[in-house]
This record gives C-alpha cells, structure tokens and sequence, in this order.
C-alpha cells in the first residue's frame, strides 16, 4: 500500500511538472538586438570565423573600451555603451601573445551559410575605424575591399545588412603581440549591429 501511495505521489508530481509552465523569472533576451562579430586574418583577410551576440533592448550603439596597454601584459575590452554589455576582450602581450577572452569562443568559418553571389562592396564612408586608443595601431592603408570580400558571400552579413542598411560597419584590429609583435597573429574583428 506504501508502494502504491508512493507511486501515485510521484506520478501526480511528475505530472504537474511541464516544459511549456512559464517561470516568473523569465530573463530571456530579446532576439532583436544582436551585433555580429566576424573575425578575418589580418595578412591573409581570410574569414576565420565569428559570433553573434544578444543583448538586452537598448537605444543606439556606441562602441567604448576599456584599453590597459600592455607594459609588459595589458588588454583591451570593447563595450556595447547602451546596453552596458562586453562585446570583445582580449589579452596583449608585450613580445608576446595575448588571448581573446570574450567571446570564449567563435564558431568556424564553415558554420556560417554562403550566399550564391556576393554582396557589393559598401561605400568607404560605411566602414568606422575603432578607435580605441589615441596611440591604437592601424595601418596607413587599409585593405577594405580585401577585408569586406572575406565576408561579402556569407548569409548573416546580408541579413545584417538589410536589417540595418544605414549601420557603419566597425573594424577593430586586434593586436594580441606588440613590441616585437607578429602581424601573422592579428586580426580585424568586423562588427555589424542588426
């Protein structure tokens, strides 16, 4: 008798329990602010890889950092200003090698959807340089046409695009090694806000 009362207790809360019962702390984050991170080697501009990132809902997008140089270690995160969130963080090494940080990780190249044709090539006044810090190295040229074709055929970059025409398309270099650094192990970081 213990057995069966047992049982039907267990059955009656198994029951109870559903995977459609809303729980009152619901922080799901809204689908629709999202900023795309597309990382693209520096002396190769081959797309290695990115991330999309959710946010709370926020008004505009203004990107801030927080940019320690390295005296010997230092680093660098790159914040989403209005919704007070990180986008990007990494380790610099003087005559060494920094890590990203945040995201923790990217998805490979090939998880990302191709597009038959490839996009057109944007105006040079959609492209906004982060500047991070008055002494920030950038090239005296950049390669936009070779950085923007790394990325022109993928599917998130069009939906990104026509969600968000008026958007500048941020470039960030990220220089984990300076002092004696190695260009082979920079990369731009190509930020889109949908």
């Amino acid at each position: 008798m213990k057995n069966l009362l047992l049982m039907a207790g267990m059955a009656l809360l198994l029951v109870s329990c559903s995977e459609d019962s809303e729980s009152p702390l619901n922080n799901d984050t809204p689908s629709d602010n999202k900023v795309l991170l597309l990382k693209v080697d520096f002396e190769t501009n081959v797309f290695e890889g990115g991330k999309e990132l959710t946010f709370e809902d926020a008004d505009g997008f203004t990107i801030t950092a927080d940019y320690n140089p390295p005296g010997d270690f230092g680093d660098i995160t790159l914040m989403y200003e209005e919704a007070n969130d990180t986008i990007f963080a990494g380790g610099i090494v003087w005559a060494g090698l920094g890590q990203m940080t945040y995201p923790e990780s990217l998805a490979d190249d090939n998880a990302f959807a191709s597009l038959p044709d490839a996009l057109p090539m944007p105006s040079l006044q959609d492209f906004e340089i982060v500047e991070y810090d008055e002494y920030a190295y950038y090239p005296e040229v950049i390669d936009y046409q070779s950085i923007w074709a790394a990325v022109d055929n993928l599917q998130v970059v069009k939906e990104y695009s026509e969600s968000n025409p008026d958007a500048n398309i941020r470039l960030f270099l990220y220089t984990p090694s300076v002092g004696v650094g190695n260009p082979a192990e920079w990369d731009w970081f190509i930020i889109m806000k949908n």
